[in-house]
Protein backbone atom coordinates (compact mmCIF):
# COMPACT_ATOMS: atom_id res chain seq x y z
CA UNK A 1 0.00 0.00 0.00
CA UNK A 2 1.38 3.39 -1.02
CA UNK A 3 0.55 6.57 0.88
CA UNK A 4 -0.39 9.46 -1.40
CA UNK A 5 -1.19 12.07 1.22
CA UNK A 6 1.26 14.00 3.37
CA UNK A 7 2.02 13.25 7.01
CA UNK A 8 1.03 16.86 7.73
CA UNK A 9 -2.58 15.75 7.27
CA UNK A 10 -2.53 14.19 10.73
CA UNK A 11 -1.31 17.45 12.27
CA UNK A 12 -3.83 19.60 10.38
CA UNK A 13 -6.77 17.22 10.81
CA UNK A 14 -6.34 16.13 14.44
CA UNK A 15 -3.79 18.15 16.43
CA UNK A 16 -4.55 21.67 15.22
CA UNK A 17 -8.36 21.53 15.72
CA UNK A 18 -7.99 19.94 19.17
CA UNK A 19 -5.31 22.42 20.25
CA UNK A 20 -7.28 25.40 18.92
CA UNK A 21 -10.58 24.42 20.47
CA UNK A 22 -9.10 23.53 23.88
CA UNK A 23 -6.61 26.39 24.27
CA UNK A 24 -8.67 29.22 22.84
CA UNK A 25 -11.90 27.78 24.24
CA UNK A 26 -10.43 27.85 27.73
CA UNK A 27 -9.11 31.36 27.12
CA UNK A 28 -12.52 32.56 25.91
CA UNK A 29 -14.23 30.92 28.86
CA UNK A 30 -11.73 32.55 31.21
CA UNK A 31 -12.42 35.96 29.68
CA UNK A 32 -16.16 35.48 30.12
CA UNK A 33 -15.76 34.36 33.74
CA UNK A 34 -13.27 37.08 34.75
CA UNK A 35 -14.22 40.04 36.89
CA UNK A 36 -15.21 43.16 35.03
CA UNK A 37 -11.98 45.02 34.47
CA UNK A 38 -10.17 46.71 31.61
CA UNK A 39 -7.97 44.59 29.40
CA UNK A 40 -5.32 47.09 28.40
CA UNK A 41 -7.18 49.95 26.80
CA UNK A 42 -10.30 47.91 25.87
CA UNK A 43 -13.43 47.86 27.96
CA UNK A 44 -14.42 44.45 29.31
CA UNK A 45 -17.48 43.92 27.10
CA UNK A 46 -15.60 44.77 23.89
CA UNK A 47 -12.72 42.44 24.72
CA UNK A 48 -15.11 39.63 25.67
CA UNK A 49 -17.05 39.78 22.39
CA UNK A 50 -13.88 40.22 20.32
CA UNK A 51 -12.43 37.10 21.96
CA UNK A 52 -15.60 35.12 21.25
CA UNK A 53 -15.62 36.30 17.63
CA UNK A 54 -11.93 35.32 17.23
CA UNK A 55 -12.59 31.86 18.68
CA UNK A 56 -15.68 31.14 16.57
CA UNK A 57 -14.05 32.47 13.40
CA UNK A 58 -11.04 30.22 13.99
CA UNK A 59 -13.29 27.21 14.49
CA UNK A 60 -15.15 28.00 11.25
CA UNK A 61 -11.90 28.32 9.28
CA UNK A 62 -10.62 25.02 10.68
CA UNK A 63 -13.92 23.27 9.94
CA UNK A 64 -14.16 24.45 6.32
CA UNK A 65 -10.48 23.94 5.46
CA UNK A 66 -8.43 21.49 7.50
CA UNK A 67 -11.18 19.08 8.53
CA UNK A 68 -11.98 18.45 4.86
CA UNK A 69 -8.52 16.94 4.26
CA UNK A 70 -8.29 13.15 4.04
CA UNK A 71 -5.50 10.60 4.23
CA UNK A 72 -5.28 8.67 0.94
CA UNK A 73 -3.51 5.38 0.33
CA UNK A 74 -3.52 3.31 -2.81
CA UNK A 75 -3.05 -0.31 -3.82
CA UNK A 76 -3.02 -1.70 -7.34
CA UNK A 77 -6.81 -1.91 -7.46
CA UNK A 78 -8.19 0.32 -4.68
CA UNK A 79 -8.04 3.69 -2.99
CA UNK A 80 -8.28 3.79 0.80
CA UNK A 81 -9.53 7.10 2.14
CA UNK A 82 -9.75 7.92 5.83
CA UNK A 83 -10.44 10.83 8.13
CA UNK A 84 -8.70 8.89 10.96
CA UNK A 85 -12.05 7.77 12.37
CA UNK A 86 -13.67 6.09 9.34
CA UNK A 87 -12.05 4.40 6.37
CA UNK A 88 -13.59 3.89 2.95
CA UNK A 89 -12.34 1.70 0.12
CA UNK A 90 -13.03 2.76 -3.46
CA UNK A 91 -12.10 0.78 -6.58
CA UNK A 92 -9.74 2.53 -8.98
CA UNK A 93 -12.58 2.66 -11.53
CA UNK A 94 -14.55 4.98 -9.20
CA UNK A 95 -12.13 7.86 -9.89
CA UNK A 96 -13.31 10.25 -12.58
CA UNK A 97 -10.19 12.43 -12.61
CA UNK A 98 -7.44 13.82 -10.41
CA UNK A 99 -6.88 17.53 -10.06
CA UNK A 100 -3.89 19.32 -8.54
CA UNK A 101 -3.87 22.82 -7.05
CA UNK A 102 -1.58 25.04 -4.99
CA UNK A 103 -3.27 26.19 -1.77
CA UNK A 104 -1.43 28.57 0.59
CA UNK A 105 1.88 27.06 -0.49
CA UNK A 106 0.65 23.48 -0.05
CA UNK A 107 0.07 20.89 -2.77
CA UNK A 108 -3.60 19.94 -2.77
CA UNK A 109 -4.77 16.87 -4.66
CA UNK A 110 -8.46 16.40 -5.40
CA UNK A 111 -9.90 13.05 -6.46
CA UNK A 112 -13.20 13.51 -8.28
CA UNK A 113 -15.29 10.36 -8.05
CA UNK A 114 -18.00 9.23 -10.48
CA UNK A 115 -20.53 8.82 -7.66
CA UNK A 116 -20.84 10.29 -4.21
CA UNK A 117 -19.21 8.17 -1.51
CA UNK A 118 -19.03 8.28 2.28
CA UNK A 119 -16.72 11.34 2.14
CA UNK A 120 -18.47 13.02 -0.79
CA UNK A 121 -17.69 13.19 -4.47
CA UNK A 122 -14.51 15.26 -4.08
CA UNK A 123 -11.70 13.88 -1.89
CA UNK A 124 -9.16 16.51 -0.86
CA UNK A 125 -5.69 15.55 0.35
CA UNK A 126 -2.29 17.13 0.82
CA UNK A 127 0.09 15.52 -1.58
CA UNK A 128 3.36 15.93 -3.36
CA UNK A 129 3.48 17.18 -6.93
CA UNK A 130 5.87 14.34 -7.84
CA UNK A 131 3.41 11.73 -6.53
CA UNK A 132 0.53 13.33 -8.40
CA UNK A 133 2.59 13.49 -11.61
CA UNK A 134 3.42 9.78 -11.20
CA UNK A 135 -0.29 9.04 -10.79
CA UNK A 136 -1.09 10.96 -13.97
CA UNK A 137 1.60 8.97 -15.79
CA UNK A 138 0.29 5.66 -14.47
CA UNK A 139 -3.40 6.55 -14.96
CA UNK A 140 -3.69 8.92 -17.96
CA UNK A 141 -7.48 8.58 -17.84
CA UNK A 142 -7.36 10.61 -14.60
CA UNK A 143 -6.22 13.74 -16.40
CA UNK A 144 -8.68 16.58 -15.91
CA UNK A 145 -11.15 16.70 -18.83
Amino acid sequence: MERLSSNATLFLNIFLPVFWSVFFGAFTLGVFLADEIYFGFLPYASFRWATLFFYLTGLAVIYFTFLRLRRVEMTADSLYITNYFKTARYPIDAVSYLEWRRWFGLSLGIFHLHAKGIFGQRILFLGDKKVIDQLHAAYPEWLKP
